[in-house]
């Protein structure tokens, strides 16, 4: 299990061992930030990081239609933000339908 601590204290140096990464490998990564204490707590602020789900829907709007399409083409499964696009205010009117048929999952700010 190959692991990678950003700050780690020095009991963590002494116990993570060094690693190699090989060529082609791929992982993900989830990023948490906290106050200290460990715990995360999700907040009510808008989420603007969201991946896609193995549901199917027909989508009724145009704008939902074409915001969906790029994402499938340009995220497949990996998570994407709303910065990631030309028109931010477009894939915001498209990624309501897609999230309320829940063909994209957000991730919660905690």
């Amino acid at each position: 299990d190959k692991q990678i601590v950003l700050n780690p204290t020095e009991a963590q140096k002494k116990e993570t061992k060094n690693i190699e990464f090989a060529v082609h490998e791929v992982y993900a990564m989830d990023v948490f930030i906290t106050s200290g204490g460990g715990k995360t707590k999700e907040y009510d602020a808008t989420t603007t990081v969201h991946r896609r789900t193995d549901e199917i829907y027909q989508l009724k709007m145009k704008a939902s239609r074409a915001f969906y399409s790029e994402v499938c083409n340009r995220f497949t499964l990996m998570p994407f933000t709303l910065r990631a696009f030309e028109e931010e205010t477009k894939a915001r009117m498209g990624l309501k339908e897609c999230v309320t048929h829940e063909l994209l999952q957000q991730y919660p700010v905690q």
